[in-house]
């Protein structure tokens, strides 16, 4: 998937501390700005992430899960770096909905900003999909795959939208370890972005998250992708869908949406109760 940094969110909106005389402050970003950010930055995670996937897959880049991770990692913490003064670098439905379900982020500004990120998801695969299309092709044609029958699922798992690895889990398992998976990355990235405890330097949050993403791809890519956002498995679907993949592009769908949602909302909850306010909070230095 995936990410986002509360902590971020409240700067994009305090204004700079004045430093001499008075110097006219600018607004802060309006709510079209802001959204523009969100497809922008969940555009240069799938951009990059599922870029990765594609390059290795259809075109014989070599990249290990190794690789791919760190290729998903980078994508995520550059898109994080893009956009987080801005818009808070939610980039990720299930984020939004967490941060909004902790009252930590504005109810009703949810829908625009998923909206924003599908969007921006959605145009990325399409480029994705326009320069590897005759790998795809060529794909298909060494596995005996024809698009739209059964089983064709696999020219496009992971390079665009997911399923799960059917040797290792069904779909109950795999929502189960899109609930996990997620809960720990949402978890994290409210422990790295959290201002009160100063643990993390601001300025090391962005890779740390992408760092998170990386790891748990490592571990739990080859068993259901490691999606952990919505956006990165919608917008790559919907590509699918009109590519001619038709009905198969719908397997598992729900998986990759209900998964990472119910596990971000059940991180930052577990977040807030187990350690927020606990630590010391950081003290302020003249």
């Amino acid at each position: 998937g995936g990410c986002v940094a509360f902590a971020a969110y409240k700067k994009a909106h305090c204004a700079p501390a004045a430093a001499a005389a008075k110097a006219e402050e600018p607004a802060p970003p309006t709510l079209a700005q802001r959204c523009l950010a969100e497809a922008v930055g969940t555009a240069i995670i799938v951009q990059g992430g599922c870029g990765v996937v594609c390059a290795a897959k259809y075109a014989g880049s070599g990249a290990t899960i190794f690789g791919i991770a760190c290729g998903w990692g980078m994508s995520v913490a550059l898109a994080v770096y893009a956009t987080r003064a801005i818009s808070g670098a939610h980039l990720n439905p299930a984020v939004t909905c967490a941060l909004a379900a902790t009252g930590k982020s504005p109810t009703e500004e949810a829908p625009p900003y998923i909206l924003a990120q599908l969007v921006g998801a959605t145009v990325a695969a399409a480029v994705n999909y326009a320069c590897f299309a005759p790998g795809i092709a060529a794909f298909e044609a060494s596995a005996g795959l024809v698009r739209g029958a059964a089983g064709s699922a696999a020219s496009y798992a992971g390079a665009f939208a997911m399923v799960p690895n059917a040797a290792l889990m069904g779909v109950g398992g795999a929502l189960a370890a899109e609930v996990w998976m997620t809960g720990i990355l949402v978890f994290l990235i409210m422990a790295l972005t959290d201002a009160d405890t100063g643990s993390v330097p601001d300025a090391a949050a962005p890779p740390l998250i992408g760092a998170t993403v990386a790891t748990l791809i490592c571990t739990f890519g080859p068993v259901t992708g490691c999606g952990m956002n919505p956006a990165r498995d919608l917008g790559p679907r919907l590509i699918t869908l009109f590519a001619g993949w038709g009905t198969v592009a719908a397997e598992a769908a729900w998986v990759y949406t209900l998964g990472p949602v119910a596990g971000a909302i059940l991180g930052a909850t577990m977040y807030d109760q187990l350690f927020r306010g606990v630590a010391p909070k950081k003290e302020a230095k003249d």
